[in-house]
């Protein structure tokens, strides 16, 4: 996964990426123990946050999950406009060279 790769590439000190769980709980029960096993397999460095109304209205319109998105160290949004846009790891590079 591009994330996870990059984050081992040597980006930790340098980039924060969080997951907003969307979908845990809606379809079915939530369970913490797995999200949190899911985080820490993926890479222990993501933070995860649960949705809310007002991360909805943030990101609306949300039209795909998952979506990325890249903001500034200022909270600038440097790219995402809620799409499924594929991102290699080049490409995510690029982005968050601009963003720093």
């Amino acid at each position: 996964m591009q994330l996870r790769e990059l984050l081992e590439d040597g980006w930790k000190d340098k980039v924060g990426i969080v997951a907003i769980s969307w979908t845990e709980g809606r379809y079915g029960h939530a369970s913490e123990g797995r999200l949190q096993r899911m985080v820490s397999e993926f890479h222990p460095d993501i933070r995860v946050i649960r949705e809310t109304e007002q991360i909805n209205e943030d990101f609306a319109p949300l039209v795909y999950v998952p979506a990325n998105f890249v903001f500034d160290k200022n909270g600038k949004l440097v790219f995402g406009d809620g799409s499924r846009e594929y991102l290699d790891k080049e490409r995510l590079a690029v982005l968050l060279n601009q963003a720093n």
